[in-house]
Order: C-alpha cells, then sequence, then structure tokens
C-alpha cells in the first residue's frame, strides 16, 4: 500500500524535530515519504536550517492557517493519494491494553498506518482517525465505523478534490472534515484503541499563535448551524471552549427527510 505522510507546521521547527520527527524515525518511516508544509519563504528558510542535519528534505511552502493549509494539501496531492496526517508535535503513539493500562505502538505502520488505511478499504470510508482522549478507561479494542469524531492530530484520508470535502475553518477543521465525510460517505473509520500523546492548546507556535475561545466559539456555531441534526455544542467547564458532540439525530426525523440541506 502507498501512502504519503503531510505534516503542517507553523512557527514550531524545533519542536517538529524534537517530537513528530522523532517519533517517526522511532518507528523507521521512510523520511521521503514525509512532506512538511510550512506557512511562507521566511518559515522555510527558519526549518530547512533547523532540520538540516536531519533526513527529512521535502519541504513545501503553503498558506497560513490550518485551514487554509488544510485546503492546500488537498489540492497538493493527486485524487487518490493515500495521506496520512500528523501534527507537529505529537511526542507518542499509544495502542490500549486494558482499562488501566496503554502502551506506545510497537509499529506505527503496521498498527496505525496501514490498519487504518485498510480499515477504509474494507468499509467504504475515505477518512480514518484515532481515538481522541489519552485514557485507556474509555478507548475501545474495536475498530469503530459510522459518525465519530477524528481528531486532527492523527489522521489519514484517501484524497478527494470534491469542494463538498473542503473545509472552511481554522478550529475545529476536525470536526468539520469528519461531519463532512460522514454526510459524503455516510461513515468514517476510527481506531478507537490508538490514541496519541500532545499538549493539545498549550503548545506554543501552531495555532496557539491565533486561536482565541471567542474564535473556538464561532466555529462551532458555525457547525451547529451548517450541520442541523449531526452535532450539539457544550462549553467545557475545566477550559471554558465550545465543544461539539456529534450524534445523526437525522433518523428520527419524518420519512422524505434528505442529505441536501448538509451540501450547502
Amino acid at each position: 500500500m502507498n501512502y504519503e505522510i503531510a505534516i503542517p507546521s507553523y512557527k514550531r521547527s524545533k519542536p517538529l524535530k524534537e517530537k513528530t520527527l522523532s517519533l517517526l524515525t522511532r518507528h523507521n518511516i521512510n523520511p521521503d515519504l514525509v512532506t512538511i508544509f510550512v506557512a511562507d519563504q521566511e518559515e522555510y528558510d527558519i526549518y530547512t536550517k533547523e532540520l538540516k542535519d536531519t533526513p527529512y528534505k521535502k519541504f513545501v511552502v503553503g498558506e497560513v492557517g490550518i485551514g487554509a493549509i488544510r485546503r492546500f494539501t488537498q489540492k497538493y496531492y493527486p485524487e487518490g493519494t493515500y495521506v496520512m496526517n500528523f501534527d507537529d508535535d505529537l511526542q507518542e503513539c499509544f495502542k490500549k491494553i486494558d482499562d488501566k493500562t496503554m502502551l506506545p505502538v510497537t509499529n506505527l505502520e503496521e498498527e496505525v498506518i496501514l490498519r487504518g488505511f485498510k480499515a477504509c478499504e474494507d468499509n467504504g470510508a475515505y477518512l480514518f482517525g484515532i481515538y481522541a482522549a489519552a485514557n485507556p478507561m474509555f478507548m475501545k479494542n474495536r475498530i469503530a465505523v459510522g459518525l465519530y469524531y477524528c481528531i486532527g492530530s492523527c489522521w489519514g484520508l484517501i484524497n478527494r478534490h470534491d469542494s463538498d470535502l473542503t473545509v472552511l475553518l481554522d478550529d475545529k477543521e476536525d470536526f468539520e472534515r469528519s461531519i463532512q465525510h460522514y454526510v459524503k460517505d455516510g461513515k468514517v473509520v476510527r481506531l478507537d484503541d490508538i490514541t496519541v500523546k500532545s499538549k493539545y492548546y498549550t503548545e506554543e507556535g501552531g495555532m496557539q499563535v491565533t486561536r482565541t475561545t471567542e474564535r473556538i466559539l464561532r466555529s462551532a456555531e458555525n457547525l451547529v448551524e451548517r450541520f442541523p441534526g449531526l452535532c450539539t455544542m457544550y462549553i467545557r467547564e475545566t477550559t471554558g471552549h465550545a465543544e461539539l458532540r456529534l450524534r445523526d439525530t437525522r433518523k428520527e426525523q419524518p420519512a422524505g427527510s434528505t442529505l441536501d440541506q448538509f451540501f450547502g
């Protein structure tokens, strides 16, 4: 199975080197598969200097903003390309052992990348993700198929250039992508026994440069408005951030309801 790896990164050249690229190196992932997408020429110069003594040599100047770079990579890769996407600050990838234990995966390619794409092929899906919370109590030893949140730190897709799969948001773009694929394909796939360790909302650089509580709220409200019957919003008490729950309640609607409203 052929695939590519995309890593968007912004103002995190050193964390990228010490975290995600270190993780890939430990698992003997071929560096030639990895493309690092940076925001502009200045960032390109910084990253190539920081990583000059590493085997990672493929850098592409894209655009500023996570939504913009996701749109850029969607166009960058040809249709049908299997693209594995990683955040730039992943410290480790774990697999659930039991309700109290999770251990680092022994083979990232076999246990996550190839397994995820194989699950897509087997189920007629085009997007797969992993469990968002690094807590073995809530993780499950299963491959879930249906409407599930595929967190933006670690996910794979079979690339399509369809406009209805193009994300519009900077915050909650992972929720947006999950819903878009569910609406189009009737399913996404999630490896519920796999998770990653990452400093969500706290690592310097990246989205933290421009992210605000208000922008997070507006993005959540946008998705609730665009995809009624598929998500609801709540405010997480511990962070004060707007969050979403995914559930398809349209099946409770009267007969004759269609998906057309979700493609606007």
